[in-house]
């Protein structure tokens, strides 16, 4: 055993519990209360709806012209994984990141598969936040992904208006706030536009943030966007 197992032991990502050595990110309990996203799910952004005569969630069936090609996630955001993407966005648990991208590559390897993206493209924080944080968990969690499928990581866009937490708007008010915070790194944009991106974050709640990342990248030339989170809400 390293001294650095005895020192850090591994800790389960959701309960806290101490893991055994056949456990790996999270313990056997909590993996048996996690909501694996099964269909039927929404034809574009991936989210969980009532039933399978239900194309679009209420979201997208609102989004006349949207950016997003089509979305998938691993979880359902509920109690079990909540505090834990607390912890990963603003608990300092960067870490973290592996386990999620472990879980990403494993139960979506198909979709990352049939989307072929190019490269990867984490959805950027401002740098105020940055600050403050002091890292942007869509970035790592882009690295790691980076590390298990061979694909590049792009920060294509950047965040360059501060806002407001959006768990605090409405989905009108999100979408108002989002609609210039966003822009495309011009830098990067000169060297290299691929033409399919993995959009990567942590959650998947409205739908406003991916969205208008995904505009953005298509309005400097990216042919096909697809979005993949850690988790998702639920439609119903």
């Amino acid at each position: 055993m390293r001294v650095a197992d005895i020192l850090f032991p591994e800790k389960c990502i959701f309960c806290g519990k101490l893991l055994s050595s056949d456990e790996n990110g999270y313990c056997i309990g909590c993996g048996h209360r996690l909501s694996y996203v099964t269909e039927p799910v929404c034809m574009r952004c991936g989210k969980p709806v009532a039933d399978a005569e239900t194309e679009y969630c209420s979201n997208c069936e609102m989004n006349i012209f949207p950016a997003l090609d089509k979305g998938a996630a691993v979880w359902v955001y509920d109690e079990v994984t909540k505090l834990a993407m607390a912890d990963f966005k603003y608990g300092g648990c960067a870490e973290d990141a592996a386990v999620y991208a472990d879980e990403i590559c494993s139960a979506r390897y198909d979709f990352i598969q049939k989307c072929k993206p190019d490269a990867i493209v984490p959805v950027p924080i401002h740098k105020k936040r940055f600050r403050f944080r002091g890292y942007n968990q869509a970035e790592r969690l882009a690295a790691e992904m980076s590390k298990r499928i061979g694909i590049p990581v792009l920060p294509l866009i950047k965040r360059t208006l501060y806002t407001q937490p959006l768990k605090k708007l409405s989905a009108t008010e999100r979408k108002k706030s989002l609609l210039s915070a966003f822009e495309a790194d011009e830098k990067l944009c000169r060297e290299q536009i691929p033409d399919n991106v993995l959009l990567v974050d942590d959650i998947y709640t409205t739908g406003s943030t991916v969205e208008v990342c995904a505009k953005v990248l298509k309005s400097i030339g990216v042919k096909s966007v697809y979005a993949i989170y850690i988790c998702i809400g639920k439609d119903f």
